[in-house]
């Protein structure tokens, strides 16, 4: 899925009151919005895992087998946290979606899973690998910045973290089920200097992947 991204600046007068109500109304609870969605979400999410198989792969080699796993905006669960699931990682699935996790809970009893909010994700353990995958980039950019460095907390040394952002700086909705969900993104260059000063290297950076619904894909792993 892809959707176009842009400054406020960019868009007409006219459409811009509609722009700034819908920022107001719906960037700090697209969780939400997911609950009112599921049936739409889970019946178009794709469950085959092929947009993500080259970067799953590229965790397993990266991290030792049955490894702990932390899924950061899981979801349903599928397919990534049942993915992992099947090859003995412990994975630990966190979601604000209340509906979300419950099917978590249903589907993939195996699996640890927490209803919380990322900016408000508490833990004390550490994790061989962590994913943000298609959720940090609904939250505005003031709290991506202070969520990645607590997600980057998280992660053992050596571990990996990954996530998905758009291709540059700016707000833009994408019609999902109906809803306008909120998007946002951080440039490049602030990306890479907040996993710089959190002691990872970036290992992928691939903008606008047509493999993965155009989405621009980070993977970096923490150093000493």
């Amino acid at each position: 899925m892809y959707w176009r991204w842009f400054y406020s600046t960019e868009i007409p007068h006219a459409s811009y009151c509609r722009y700034q109500s819908y920022k107001e109304k719906n960037k700090n609870k697209v969780y939400l919005l997911y609950d009112e969605i599921i049936d739409w979400f889970d019946s178009h999410r794709n469950k085959e895992l092929d947009l993500e198989k080259f970067y799953l792969d590229f965790l397993q080699n990266h991290i030792p087998s049955e490894g702990s796993v932390l899924d950061v905006g899981c979801g349903t669960g599928e397919p990534i946290a049942q993915f992992l699931i099947k090859r003995g990682y412990k994975v630990t699935g966190v979601d604000a979606s209340k509906k979300m996790i419950d099917l978590c809970n249903k589907r993939f009893p195996n699996g640890k899973w927490l209803l919380s909010d990322m900016r408000t994700l508490n833990l004390q353990d550490k994790f061989h690998a962590v994913i943000a995958w298609h959720s940090l980039f609904h939250l505005p950019h003031d709290d991506q910045r202070m969520v990645l460095k607590s997600l980057s907390s998280l992660v053992e040394q050596n571990g990996l973290l990954l996530f998905t952002s758009g291709p540059e700086y700016g707000e833009v909705w994408g019609d999902n089920g109906g809803h306008d969900l909120y998007h946002a993104s951080l440039s490049a260059e602030e990306y890479t200097q907040i996993l710089l000063d959190c002691h990872f290297k970036v290992l992928i950076h691939k903008v606008r992947d047509p493999e993965c619904g155009e989405a621009t894909v980070w993977v970096a792993q923490k150093k000493g």
